[in-house]
């Protein structure tokens, strides 16, 4: 997987230009991990996206998606925090989340050294990592924790009790029913499906999206995560939360990171994703 994703960086982009720093963050129990900094001659005071990676639950890390972090920013700009957050099943729920809200704190803590403007951060993630980037702005509201400027969420991941599918989206699943399955079996064990679910395992469990940052939101048509993607959409709505939501008509997951991406559909995408960052107001302005 690391190899895959690693081609599919846009090579359009002078990514020499980005430079990384890697850091170390203290988590809840005691262990540390990576995130890596990426930036390109960003002014401070600065914005900064703290961003987690896809994979299910069970693949990925920095390391996957380096090449792909640094096209985001080599696009844009904006620097960017990404979170090596430990997998399931080796590291189930909480920790997966626990590690994403524990970068926060880190970034909150170090904003000076890295010229970061405390009330414009935002949260990112791919698939999995949008789940984990809404259990943490999640964790910040139940704890009083630093503010979040803007959740921006693509093609995520968010419901355990995902198990089936349209029945005409099926041939199109590039990750399947079965596949979701398989992730969140791994992040809840025996708990996955249940009542006893918390927001904060499963993010589509949420009921109330009042306190919560702006969303920005993006997935295809032929995705298994499309209907939680609007139905969240829906629930910010109804609690009176700004909510920018883009469904892209025939379009299957992870189709803006494919080689196809120059097509008129990924380049809307990206554009419509660039201005998402570059409009990531101070919480609460």
């Amino acid at each position: 997987m690391e190899f895959g994703i690693a081609i599919l960086a846009d090579p359009n982009f002078p990514l020499d230009q980005v430079t990384t720093r890697d850091f170390f963050a203290d988590t809840s129990d005691g262990q540390n991990i990576l995130l890596r900094w990426y930036s390109s001659n960003h002014k401070s005071p600065s914005l900064a996206v703290i961003y987690a990676h896809g994979g299910g639950m069970i693949l990925g890390s920095v390391k996957a998606y380096d090449k792909v972090v640094a096209a985001y920013v080599a696009r844009t700009g904006v620097p960017f925090l990404a979170v090596d957050y430990r997998r399931a099943p080796e590291h189930p729920h909480p920790i997966p989340a626990n590690d994403v809200y524990a970068a926060l704190n880190w970034l909150v803590a170090h904003s000076e050294e890295l010229g970061v403007d405390t009330s414009r951060i935002g949260i990112m993630g791919d698939s999995v990592g949008d789940g984990l980037a809404v259990v943490t702005a999640l964790l910040a509201r139940q704890h009083d924790g630093p503010c979040i400027a803007k959740l921006i969420l693509v093609s995520p991941m968010l419901d355990d009790r995902t198990v089936s599918a349209d029945e005409h989206l099926t041939p199109f699943l590039s990750w399947n029913t079965t596949d979701n399955e398989t992730g969140w079996q791994a992040l809840l064990g025996c708990s996955r499906g249940r009542e006893v679910v918390a927001e904060t395992a499963a993010p589509a469990r949420m009921v109330d999206a009042t306190g919560m940052p702006p969303l920005y939101i993006v997935v295809g048509e032929l995705v298994v995560f499309r209907n939680e993607s609007i139905e969240l959409a829906t629930k910010f709505y109804k609690s009176g939360i700004s909510a920018e939501l883009h469904v892209y008509p025939g379009c299957p997951h992870g189709f803006d990171i494919f080689p196809s991406r120059e097509t008129g559909v990924c380049k809307r995408a990206f554009e419509n994703r660039d201005r998402a960052f570059k409009s990531i107001f101070p919480a609460n302005s």
